[in-house]
C-alpha cells in the first residue's frame, strides 16, 4: 500500500476527536466522487484507535489543491452558483424521501426492499457529500489566498482583527438559529397550549442536535424546556437582541474595515466567498448529524434482523453494510475486535480508491504519524489567534473526549486537541479556548468569534504541556499561552 503522506513533513490534522467508521465513511466514500468533478483532496489518513479518530494529510498538498478548488469553483461565479444550487436541490430531494423513513417502517420492510431503502437513502446521502466537500477543502485554499493578499495592505499590527472579522460568516450558524429558535419560545411559556405545541415542534426539528461522530442520542421535550429554564429575562433579551441583529453587525463591521483599509473588490470578493463557505461547510453539519441518526436507524434494524451486535455494526465501512443489506455478509468477531483496537481508512488520489486496514500493519502507520516529541518543561508557547479578547488568567480543563464534559467548570479555560459541534456544551462554559490543531475557519474558531470567547488554536503541543488545574494565561494579542506559578 503506497500512502503518499510523509510524516516527517508539516501535516494537517483533525483530531482526535470520539468516533466510530461508519459515520464519517460517507465523507471517505464521497472523495472518490469528488475528484470526478472537482480538484481531488490529497491523500487522507483516518487513524482510529479506541474510538478515537483522526485525519491526516499533507498540509502543503491541502493548501494547493484546496487553492484550485478556491480559484476555479468558488471564486467562478456561475460555477458557484450553479454548484450551490445543486447541493440545494440534491439536499431538498434527499430530506424528501428521509422524512419517510422510521424505525417502524423499516420494520415492516422485506430484506430486499430494506436494502434497495437503505441503497437509495445512502445514494443521496452520497451525493449531498460530493458537492458538499467543495467549501471544506476550498476553504483551506481560500484562506491562505486571503492572507497573502491581505498582508500586502494590511499593517501587521492590525492584521489578525481584519482578518477574523473579514472571514466570518454574516449568515447564523446552525447553533446560533437553534439558540434563537428556542429563546423566542420564552414569551410563551404562560400560555400552555401554545407553547407545548412549539416546543413540540422545536423538539421534532432539533431532537439530534447533540449528535456527534462517536454516537447519537434523542433530546427530548424536557431537555428543551430545562435549556430554556437557564436563561434570565436580561440574559434573553440580550441574546435575542445579538442574533437577531448578527447579521448586520458582521456586515457594517466588514464594510467600515473595507473602507478604513481601501480594499478593493478582488479582496472584498475572496473574502465574501470564503466566509460564505464557512458558513456553508457549519451548514452541513445540521443535516450530518442527522443523517447520523438516520444511519443508527438502519444499524438497529440490521442488528435486530441479521443478530449482529449493535455497536459492532459501527466498525463496518459504507460498502460492507451494503454487502449485509444485500448479501447477509457479516464480518467476524475478530475482525471487529481488530478494529475497535486499531483501524485505517486511506484514500489514494493517485488511485483515487479506498482501503481499509486493521491490526497489526494499522498499529505500526497510526503509531508513525501520531508520534510527537514534546518538551513537558515549556512554560509558554504560541499559536493562531483565532477570536481576540482581553488577556485572560484562568485554570485549564483538559479535555480530549465528550465524556469528560462534566468535569469543566464555568470560567475555565477550555483545552482541546480541537473541537467539534458537540464540544458546544462546554465552550459556553469557558472564558477562553486553546486548541492543538484548526485554522481560521476551524470549528473552535468559528464558535470563539460567534461568543466572543479569546481563542488561541494550531497550538500543536496544548494537550501535552498544560495539565488540568495549571494557572494559565491566554493573550490573544501577542498569541501567547503561558503557565504561571
Amino acid at each position: 500500500m503506497k500512502i503518499d503522506i510523509d510524516p516527517k513533513k508539516e501535516l494537517f490534522r483533525w483530531g482526535p476527536i470520539d468516533g466510530k467508521l461508519i459515520y464519517p465513511d460517507f465523507f471517505n466514500v464521497a472523495f472518490t466522487k469528488f475528484s470526478k468533478e472537482f480538484v481531488s483532496w490529497p491523500d487522507v489518513l483516518w487513524l482510529m484507535t479506541e474510538e478515537k479518530m483522526t485525519a491526516i494529510t499533507d498540509n502543503q498538498a491541502l493548501v494547493d489543491n484546496g487553492s484550485k478548488n478556491f480559484e476555479q469553483s468558488v471564486l467562478n461565479d456561475k460555477k458557484f452558483k450553479t454548484n450551490y444550487q445543486r447541493w440545494q436541490n440534491i439536499l431538498g430531494n434527499w430530506l424528501k424521501y428521509q422524512k419517510a423513513i422510521s424505525a417502524n417502517r423499516l420494520k415492516k420492510l422485506s430484506n430486499q426492499e430494506l436494502y434497495s431503502v437503505f441503497k437509495k437513502w445512502s445514494d443521496g446521502y452520497l451525493d449531498f457529500w460530493t458537492i458538499g466537500l467543495l467549501p471544506e477543502v476550498a476553504n483551506y485554499g481560500g484562506e491562505i489566498i486571503l492572507k497573502d493578499k491581505l498582508g500586502k495592505i494590511v499593517p501587521s499590527s492590525d492584521f489578525i482583527k481584519v482578518f477574523e472579522r473579514l472571514s466570518a460568516p454574516q449568515r447564523l450558524s446552525f447553533y446560533q438559529k437553534a439558540d434563537l429558535d428556542l429563546i423566542r419560545l420564552k414569551k410563551l411559556i404562560n400560555n400552555k397550549k401554545v407553547f407545548d405545541q412549539k416546543i413540540n415542534e422545536y423538539q421534532k426539528k432539533y431532537f439530534w442536535i447533540l449528535n456527534s461522530y462517536h454516537h447519537t442520542q434523542v433530546l427530548s421535550v424536557k431537555y428543551f424546556e430545562q435549556e430554556l429554564l437557564k436563561y434570565n429575562k436580561n440574559e434573553l433579551r440580550k441574546k435575542v437582541n445579538e442574533l437577531e441583529f448578527h447579521s448586520v453587525k458582521v456586515k457594517q463591521e466588514k464594510e467600515a474595515l473595507a473602507k478604513n483599509y481601501r480594499l478593493n473588490n478582488e479582496i472584498l470578493k475572496i473574502a465574501n466567498r470564503l466566509a460564505f463557505c464557512v458558513w456553508w461547510q457549519d451548514l452541513r453539519k445540521f443535516y450530518i448529524f442527522l443523517a447520523n441518526h438516520y444511519i443508527d436507524l438502519f444499524l438497529t434494524e440490521f442488528s435486530r434482523r441479521y443478530d449482529i451486535d449493535f455497536e459492532s455494526l459501527h466498525y463496518y465501512n459504507y460498502f460492507e453494510i451494503l454487502s449485509l443489506a444485500e448479501k447477509n455478509k457479516k464480518l467476524t468477531p475478530a475482525e471487529i475486535a481488530k478494529r475497535r483496537r486499531y483501524l485505517i481508512a486511506h484514500y489514494s488520489q493517485e488511485e483515487n480508491k479506498l482501503q481499509y486496514i486493521s491490526g497489526a500493519l494499522a498499529k505500526k502507520i497510526i503509531l508513525e504519524f501520531t508520534k510527537i516529541k514534546i518538551n513537558k518543561s515549556l512554560k509558554e508557547f504560541k499559536g493562531l489567534v483565532v477570536s481576540r479578547g482581553k488577556t485572560v488568567l484562568g485554570r485549564a480543563r483538559i479535555l480530549t473526549s465528550a465524556t469528560d464534559f462534566s468535569k469543566m467548570k464555568k470560567g475555565e479555560i477550555l483545552v482541546a486537541p480541537m473541537t467539534a459541534p458537540e464540544f458546544i456544551i462546554v465552550i459556553k462554559k469557558a472564558i477562553a479556548i486553546v486548541t492543538d490543531e484548526g485554522g481560521m475557519t476551524s470549528h473552535a474558531a468559528i464558535v470563539s468569534r460567534e461568543l466572543g470567547i479569546p481563542c488561541i488554536v494550531g497550538t500543536k503541543i496544548a494537550t501535552k504541556v498544560l495539565k488540568d488545574g495549571d494557572l494559565v494565561q491566554v493573550d490573544t494579542i501577542k498569541g501567547w499561552v503561558k503557565k504561571i506559578k
